[in-house]
């Protein structure tokens, strides 16, 4: 995995050392953002018409990398869990 390129990232590269490292130290971490290639590669080659999903098969896709996606960010920007404080609660 070459994080600098990683689409986990391509919205935010300063998080590209961040993603290296939680996948050094967590072994369940790393197989998530390698689920999410997958689930992003096969999304390019729907748009790309090299592979074909009828339309309940793609949305449950596009589901499935949002959730990942999301997961991983969170996990990524919070590390220990906590709160970032941003909504005072």
């Amino acid at each position: 995995m070459t994080t600098a390129l990683h689409p986990l990232i391509k919205d935010a590269p300063e998080l590209a050392q961040d993603l290296h490292n939680l996948c050094a130290e967590d072994a369940s971490f790393a197989g998530r953002v390698n689920d999410y290639e997958q689930v992003v590669t096969r999304l390019a080659a729907v748009q790309a018409g090299t592979e074909t999903l009828d339309e309940q098969a793609l949305q449950l896709l596009e589901q499935q990398g949002s959730a990942l996606q999301a997961i991983l960010l969170r996990k990524l920007t919070h590390p220990a869990g906590g709160c970032c404080g941003g909504c005072g609660g």
